[in-house]
């Protein structure tokens, strides 16, 4: 009875939304950039890339893990890279095929999928947090089912996780959310929509974050099942389209149960200003977190440049804040970035991207942090 009262209560929310339609040097600024006003973010000099001696290979995912290092997706090299914050390699994991989505649970073990059926483990605190030395384990594989795609994931409940499933051999095409325990023992796919068009509904998705990221370190708010996530919202084979391509779910009480339900009230006026407006991505990738509430997302665009990537972050209510866009291999430019991590407290926040088709990690700071 429960069951097909959280159904109804669903269907008549799903039916409501529709129908209402962060001390460096200062760094240099190119010749042809205007000066920045104390709102904007300016791009810090050092640049991960080869110049400077890292040897990136098409970067997915980077995240800023618990224990305070970066973890980077070196997805073109087969491996995980562990960093401190000031750019210093720490050192390098075994070999992952493709690793695409990193994440770390309350006992500093990092989580991994790379576009397949399986979930990989590299448990630091077992390694005394030496990568190098720490066996990769596959913690889970869903061979039932060797079509599934596993493309993001993100800790909740300090050791239970989200993992986010595409799977394009099943017609029209299989869109998930799956929910794990602890133990790595999936519990099952979570109640959205499957190619909907509507909040509460996934299509094709990318990315994922949960509220706990917010909540890490500064109280005991770490058990809510609330996430944002990320998706293509495009599936052109069948005709299919979603135009929340960032979708913020959180929790209500009911019937004495936390159940999950769409967050309705990104939107405001004017509408392109807002997280909820239908035509802002392209082709959102990652999400992020602080402490603050705020909501960064990177964007891949296209890969011709005629949809434009960068980055975004967004208040609490869902208003735009700043963004940086451009198309290139300069300064402020992009090419396909798929990753996004930022340091959790908002004073002197540095934001990190992925800039995947550059082979590079650039870092980015608001002027009045500087």
């Amino acid at each position: 009875m429960r069951i097909l009262s959280f159904a109804a209560l669903s269907l008549l929310i799903l039916l409501l939304i529709q129908c209402k339609h962060e001390t460096l040097p200062l760094p240099s600024i190119p010749e042809d950039e205007p000066q920045v006003s104390s709102d904007e973010y300016v791009q810090l000099n050092e640049v991960f890339d080869a110049a400077h001696g890292y040897h990136f290979s098409a970067p997915a995912d980077i995240y800023y893990g618990v224990d305070n290092f970066l973890y980077i997706a070196d997805t073109g090299n087969d491996r995980i890279v562990m960093m401190d914050l000031g750019g210093g390699i720490m050192g390098y994991s075994e070999s992952i095929p493709h690793p695409e989505a990193i994440t770390q649970n309350d006992s500093l073990q990092l989580l991994i999928v790379n576009k397949s059926n399986r979930i990989y483990k590299i448990d630091l605190f077992k390694y005394g947090h030496n990568i190098g030395d720490a066996e990769v384990e596959i913690v889970y594989e869903q061979s039932s089912e060797p079509t599934r795609q596993f493309t993001g994931i993100s800790v909740h409940n300090g050791f239970e996780y989200y993992v986010t499933v595409v799977d394009s051999t099943v017609s029209p095409v299989l869109s998930q959310i799956y929910d794990f325990f602890g133990n790595n023992k999936l519990k099952g796919p979570l109640p959205l929509y499957t190619n909907g068009s509507g909040l509460f509904s996934a299509l094709i998705p990318t990315g994922i974050v949960s509220l706990r990221e917010q909540y890490l370190d500064i109280s005991s708010r770490e058990d809510t099942r609330a996430f944002i996530f990320c998706q293509s919202g495009s599936y052109p084979a069948a005709n299919l389209v979603n135009y929340y391509k960032v979708q913020f779910i959180t929790t209500v009480q009911f019937e004495g149960q936390e159940v999950l339900s769409p967050k309705t009230d990104l939107s405001g006026t004017p509408e392109e200003d807002y997280l909820y407006y239908f035509n802002k991505f392209y082709l959102p990738e990652d999400v992020a977190l602080d402490h603050a509430g705020n909501i960064f997302v990177v964007d891949a665009g296209s890969a011709d440049g005629e949809h434009t990537p960068g980055f975004y972050r967004f208040g609490p209510t869902g208003q735009e804040q700043q963004s940086v866009k451009g198309f290139g291999s300069g300064d402020y430019q992009f090419k396909t970035p798929k990753g996004i991590a930022v340091t959790p407290n908002t004073e002197y926040q540095t934001v990190y991207i992925s800039d995947t088709g550059n082979n590079r990690i650039l870092q980015f700071k608001l002027a009045k942090d500087l």
